[in-house]
């Protein structure tokens, strides 16, 4: 069964819930030199883009905890940043104690309505304070039952996958890995981009059977709870805006007693905290009823089995990981290829799809046998970004095509203003496009929050196969770009002429790939 939770992509409100974030930044020895510079640097970039709204706290730990920078509003951004260039390395990893104070941080935090995030960085072993991996995982699951999810990113390759993903799962978090300093960017962008979108907390959705109906098991990664009378909780994380999560449930029904309750086989309650109306508790209830009757031609429903593929894909990727973390390779590489055999025999379900997921595997495998260490790195986070993937259509009315549409920003991209785009943007995407053109030759000023909905377009336009062009980006608002490194991600072309014969050369490249 496919269980489907879709948001809407945008809100018109001029106000968002104030982001009130810790960053708890391991400074071990190991992590000297081209780590730090690029950890720093990327801390400062999520500085530039968070508003004057929010508040963030900066915490370093080795073996002592130091308060690089108290929670505080934004509102003097220069002096936060000189702090964090202050930051020195030192000896062993008390990472326990350095989140516990980037918690701490956050939870004593007097802001009103706000969404709470620790983002947890290291490079190593956590070999001082707590180390035990069920006492850090308890610590994540307290927290975010109270409101604090913990995001992890694990530096090099010396640290605790396993261990990190655990602690991000049960926080609520996302689990990351940079292998190398020139990655360390792309992450924290991508971490803006998932808070900078959140639409709802707290999301829980009780699974309620009838006689004869029965869960047997959960095919995505995600926290769940069995309870005594039948019923399941699943808590997924986060809702983000303009999202659509997917969820595979296997049942196992006995048809001669559940046939009796056919109508009615499974219900589902569905609740969360909406952010964008004060944390409002909103309740959803569905139900599920059977017909039973001989199977279809086809013998199932594609869209369900390629969900169910693909959830699949991610538990093995990372049950490989962790087999080969405790150094069984043969065992890793069964995993792998037992989960490729299953692809290619259900190829037929959704061709492009499934063989991007058997390149995906079959790669693994391969370096698997080069580089164990840093392949189970990469299996338990790609299993874990897999797992936050959906490949189902999102959300617009339109049906996608090719033209390019062009939009001119004038004066201040702020927080006032970004309703205004985003609701253009809605109003286009509905209309079906996909490819973007942003004039910026008349804008003098974007803020944090301006940054924040232009990584949300391009997310937008990214997940329907399409791309976002900024044109013409000089002076201050260049500088800003620079600043947030935020040129790396984006495309620039000069002119709009320039930028549109860049996106018809690149539509025409896809249809001849097609």
């Amino acid at each position: 069964m496919l269980i489907q939770v879709e948001t809407p992509p945008v809100t018109d409100s001029p106000t968002r819930r104030p982001l009130v974030v810790a960053i708890a930044i391991d400074k071990s020895k190991s992590m000297y030199g081209e780590k730090m510079q690029a950890t720093l640097e990327a801390a400062s970039s999520l500085v530039n883009w968070l508003t004057r709204h929010d508040q963030l706290a900066i915490i370093a730990y080795d073996t002592n905890v130091e308060v690089v920078q108290p929670l505080t509003p934004l509102s003097d951004k220069f002096s936060v940043i000189k702090k964090l260039e202050n930051v020195r390395v030192g000896t062993a990893t008390n990472l326990s104690g350095g989140w516990l104070q980037a918690l701490r941080s956050v939870e004593a935090a007097d802001v009103e309505n706000a969404f709470r995030r620790v983002i947890l960085l290291t490079d190593g072993m956590a070999n001082t304070g707590i180390v035990s991996t069920p006492e850090l995982v308890k610590i994540a699951e307290d927290h975010f039952s109270r409101g604090i999810s913990t995001t992890t990113i694990g530096f090099g390759r010396d640290f605790s996958e396993l261990l990190l993903r655990d602690v991000a799962k049960a926080g609520g978090g996302n689990f990351y890995f940079i292998d190398g300093p020139e990655q360390a960017q792309e992450v924290f962008f991508r971490e803006f981009g998932d808070i900078a979108a959140l639409f709802g907390q707290g999301l829980e959705i009780k699974l309620k059977t009838s006689p004869g109906v029965q869960v047997k098991e959960i095919l995505n990664d995600m926290p769940f709870q069995m309870q005594d009378d039948g019923s399941v909780i699943l808590r997924p994380g986060d809702l983000r805006s303009d999202d659509l999560r997917n969820i595979v449930v296997v049942l196992e029904i006995d048809g001669k007693v559940a046939a009796p309750y056919s109508e009615g086989l499974l219900g589902a309650e569905l609740s969360f905290y909406n952010l964008v109306h004060g944390s409002r508790l909103e309740r959803f209830d569905a139900g599920v009823a059977m017909n039973f009757k001989a199977r279809p031609s086809d013998g199932y429903n594609k869209t369900v089995r390629l969900e169910a593929l693909t959830a699949a894909s991610a538990r093995a990727m990372i049950e490989a990981s962790r087999v080969s973390g405790e150094r069984d390779l043969s065992a890793a590489k069964q995993i792998l290829g037992r989960m490729v055999r299953r692809l290619q025999e259900n190829e037929a379900t959704e061709p492009d799809q499934v063989r991007k997921l058997i390149r995906r595997l079959e790669e693994m495998e391969r370096n698997l046998e080069e580089n164990m260490n840093l392949a189970r790195k990469n299996m338990m986070a790609g299993g874990a970004e897999l797992g936050r993937i959906t490949s189902g259509e999102y959300y617009f009315s339109g049906t996608a095509h090719d033209k390019v549409a062009e939009l001119s920003l004038s004066g201040q991209l702020d927080l006032y203003k970004c309703p205004d785009l985003k609701g253009d943007m809605r109003r286009l995407m509905e209309q079906g496009y996909r490819f973007v053109v942003f004039d910026l030759t008349d804008l003098s000023y974007v803020d944090s929050s301006g940054i924040g909905t232009l990584i949300q377009v391009s997310n937008w336009m990214k997940k329907r196969g399409g791309l976002m062009v900024l044109v013409n980006v000089q002076g201050s608002v260049e500088k800003i770009f620079q600043l947030s490194k935020l040129d790396e991600f984006f495309a620039f072309r000069d002119t709009v002429s320039e930028a549109r014969q860049f996106l018809e050369e690149l539509i025409a490249q896809g249809r001849q790939g097609r």
